[in-house]
């Protein structure tokens, strides 16, 4: 085997300080530098999301279980069977990582992950051809993305970041011809599935490609393939088809009372999204449309997909990511070209503009990157609050005060809570309670028990039904909701606890105490 010489090894070792006297590099690496920082500042939440403490239960049950919790046991009314919880590997992952290393952990994982996902769409958008600077401008642009979708710490994490890697793959097999790299994503499907049920916007995004390279009459019979072999991939779980049975059920099922399935419209009208963030995605949808058209741009399976993601976008506020990403990946060379064509031949060229006309932008990336990584910082990063009231209308809160209660009073029984609560409770009070319904919903609950459930909480005409048919012990819910004045006249119930964000109702004669 032949060694190398001395000389090479510090060639090897110290390549990027090499790189450091030229000034495109320097360039480069300072907007990437400022794009980290601003992506790390955005991704800084650190209020606990709801659905976390799913994942955290049944991650303990899974680990101290003796075998493969198909049941649901956190549910005292009638539940599915098999239980198909198609976030279960999330779940076995993060509550070992919780135990280890607190929260710090998982914020890190997020981070990560989130980091990663801005880093594969700009590296895609420069193997288009942007230039790093368009690259940038873009991802700019989009990084509402991170606030959308990554709330401390929800599955789909996994999903954005799995989704930004198979339009890497699938851009350099487009591209560049190398179609070895879509064998890879049917294992990452395999991941991908028992992480997430998000993973069907991987297989639509592989067969647009394929749709879309087919009309372009380009080679479509890798993607196919590919597609073929990342849907049997999807089989690997434990679940075998009574996944795609459960899959197809919870893509087609109506969702009125789940705020992140609303559409754009019906999300604005109904206060859960503001002026500002329909404008937003308007405004990104116009520069892609204003470009194309501008560009005279031909390449059909991008527009495909842009165009299938902008109408699940308007369809469900929560897709709007995916459309965001495709955006982050495909406009910048779109920019670039109009930098290109226009603006740069008003301008001279960069290297008969004096040095010191380079120090503005230079300091301005300085400076903006160490207010960004300030701010990031200030937001104590590692940390995952649960707030016991909400700090301002509309922000996730949990009703610490009320379960504290509960564990301190040694109550027990069935447990009706609000959907937003009911993962928190079933997490911090199993088993000493049982819960009625949950935020893990269409995976556990069959349609009837939900439509009662929901009745009840929004204090609709039938909402005593659910207190006949599925009588609890406790009921745990928002002042502000219409059962609680409902409650509080409701014969053999009495409020026995109460702050400024949650209130807890006891029935005595129905209550145990544990021994």
């Amino acid at each position: 085997m032949v060694q190398p010489q001395e000389s090479q090894v510090p060639a090897r070792r110290h390549r990027i300080w090499a790189k450091l006297p030229d000034n495109n590099f320097r360039w480069q690496a300072g907007i990437i530098v400022l794009m980290l920082a601003a992506v790390l500042n955005n991704l800084g939440l650190t209020v606990a999301d709801l659905d976390l403490w799913g994942y955290m239960a049944f991650g303990r049950l899974f680990w101290e279980g003796k075998q493969f919790p198909y049941r649901d046991v956190f549910a005292y009314v009638p539940t599915l069977d098999p239980w198909v919880y198609h976030e279960w590997l999330t779940g076995v992952i993060f509550y070992p990582i919780y135990q280890a290393v607190g929260p710090a952990g998982l914020q890190l994982l997020k981070y990560i992950l989130g980091v990663a996902t801005a880093a594969l769409i700009f590296f895609t958008a420069l193997s288009r051809g942007a230039h790093p600077l368009s690259a940038a401008v873009v991802l700019w642009m989009i990084q509402f993305f991170t606030r959308i979708g990554y709330s401390p710490v929800r599955a789909q994490v996994f999903t954005y970041f799995f989704f930004a890697l198979y339009v890497y793959l699938l851009e350099q097999a487009r591209l560049k011809g190398r179609y070895r790299g879509l064998w890879a994503l049917a294992p990452i499907q395999v991941l991908w599935c028992n992480l997430h049920g998000g993973f069907p916007a991987g297989l639509g995004l592989i067969g647009i490609y394929g749709v879309g390279e087919a009309l372009s009459r380009r080679r479509f019979l890798p993607f196919f393939l590919a597609l073929g072999a990342a849907t049997l991939a999807t089989l690997i779980n434990p679940y075998g088809l009574e996944y795609w049975t459960y899959v197809i059920r919870a893509v087609t099922m109506p969702r009125p009372e789940i705020t992140e399935w609303a559409s754009m419209i019906t999300a604005y009208k109904r206060g859960i999204v503001s002026l500002p963030e329909v404008l937003y995605l308007t405004v990104i949808a116009a520069f892609v449309i204003l470009s194309a058209v501008w560009a005279r741009w031909r390449e059909l399976t991008p527009i495909l997909a842009l165009g299938v993601t902008l109408y699940l976008a308007v369809s469900h506020i929560r897709h709007q990511v995916f459309f965001l990403l495709l955006a982050g990946a495909y406009l910048p060379q779109l920019f670039t070209a109009y930098w290109e064509a226009v603006i740069q031949p008003r301008f001279p060229k960069a290297d008969e503009w004096p040095r010191w006309v380079w120090l503005v932008p230079a300091l301005t990336i300085a400076v903006w990157s160490i207010v960004f990584f300030a701010e990031f910082l200030n937001k104590k990063p590692l940390q995952l609050r649960v707030p016991p009231y909400p700090e301002k209308p509309g922000q996730i809160y949990y009703p610490v005060g009320a379960v504290d209660y509960i564990q301190k009073h040694r109550l027990s029984g069935n447990l009706v809570v609000d959907f937003n609560w009911g993962e928190y409770a079933l997490w911090r009070l199993y088993p000493q309670c049982r819960v009625a319904l949950d935020g893990r919903y269409e995976t556990v609950y069959p349609d009837a028990v939900c439509q009662e459930f929901f009745d009840f909480i929004y204090g609709r005409e039938k909402w005593r039904q659910f207190l006949e048919h599925y009588p609890p012990d406790l009921a745990l819910i928002d002042p502000n909701a219409k059962i609680y004045p409902l409650l509080l006249e409701e014969p053999g119930w009495r409020q026995a606890y109460r702050d400024t964000g949650c209130a807890l109702f006891v029935r005595a004669e129905t209550l145990v105490s544990p021994p």
